[in-house]
């Protein structure tokens, strides 16, 4: 157990002590990411999954979420750049992200393909999300009209990018998804339903609570748009081997670094906010104690006086077998 504590996480504030080897590996780091990741190994990445903020007025820790839609476009591609240098020959980048605004339509999916493109990037395919979220909704337009209606899209997508090759090289021994699994996960067409039920996290800022009713009330640990765990888990699957590093620039609560650590990944998990960071600690925690509890091995009590007695009561009431009669 003492060695059990010595290896649990812990946050690691930016700038650290020293930055020579593999410092960042199976790190939460608490900074700014961009600097981050500028002082970050090339070609050391096999894997980035990410969603940036949302840029609609959500209540993050500890950004400002309202930029003008260029500004933010620019923001991010700072990002993008250093994303492409750190990742391998063949490594894969996975964005999450969704459209933004209904009467002011944003195509932000195309923009920031363009943008990554323009980069160098290889777009591999687009996964389609599909949340089922649209139980409730007032935002019609004109309401069985075809004067001004409006659509609400009920789903984000996933852009899946390459770095210079479509093939990332490993071990086939290493690869981890089941047959099921990968006819599954195969068909971009994925319906995982979001942490967060109810309105997607874009329409809140659009669509705030009618007078005299209550915003929902938002847990103390919580973030305003986080993964779903399913979701995270085919992209690791799908797209890396094990033992490979995942990258999170805007690592929020920490499922990314969570579901790395639990499928045999390594992780590197970057925020600004040392509330997200000190929870994903916790959670990277929890996964690294459940393995080693996993991995003790269960031993069967056939000598002990409980366990003859449970063997007894199986023999005495289990079901007799019907014996035919000539």
């Amino acid at each position: 157990m003492h060695d059990l504590v010595k290896q649990l996480p812990h946050v690691l504030n930016f700038p650290p002590s020293s930055t020579k080897g593999e410092w960042w590996k199976d790190q939460i780091i608490c900074g700014d990411s961009l600097p981050i990741l500028r002082v970050m190994s090339d070609e050391s990445i096999h894997l980035a999954i990410t969603s940036p903020p949302y840029n609609v007025g959500l209540e993050y820790d500890s950004h400002n979420d309202k930029m003008p839609y260029e500004e933010y476009l620019q923001w991010l591609t700072l990002f993008w750049k250093e994303l492409y240098r750190v990742l391998v020959p063949g490594g894969r980048f996975a964005l999450n992200i969704a459209p933004t605004s209904i009467k002011d339509f944003r195509p932000i999916h195309y923009h920031m393909t363009r943008d990554l493109v323009n980069l160098g990037f290889i777009m591999r395919t687009e996964i389609l999300w599909y949340k089922q979220t649209m139980r409730r909704r007032t935002a019609w337009g004109s309401w069985k009209s075809p004067h001004n209606p409006h659509m609400v899209p009920s789903w984000e997508y996933v852009l899946v990018f390459s770095k210079g090759s479509w093939a990332l090289e490993g071990n086939k021994a290493d690869a981890d998804i089941t047959g099921e699994e990968f006819i599954k996960y195969s068909d971009a067409f994925w319906q995982i339903q979001p942490e967060t039920r109810g309105r997607q996290p874009f329409l809140k800022s659009l669509y705030p609570p009618r007078r005299g009713r209550k915003a929902p009330e938002q847990k103390a640990n919580s973030h305003p748009a986080p993964f779903p765990e399913e979701l995270i888990k085919r992209l690791i699957k799908f797209y890396s081997y094990r033992g490979n590093v995942i990258l999170d620039p805007f690592g929020g609560i920490g499922t990314v670094a969570a579901v790395a650590q639990r499928y045999g990944r390594h992780f590197v998990h970057l925020d600004l906010s040392k509330k997200y960071c000190a929870i994903a600690v916790e959670r990277v925690a929890a996964e690294m104690k459940q393995m080693r509890l996993d991995e003790i091995p269960v031993r069967k009590p056939e000598n002990t006086p409980v366990a003859a007695s449970v063997a007894v009561a199986k023999r005495k009431y289990a079901p007799r077998k019907k014996v035919r009669r000539k």
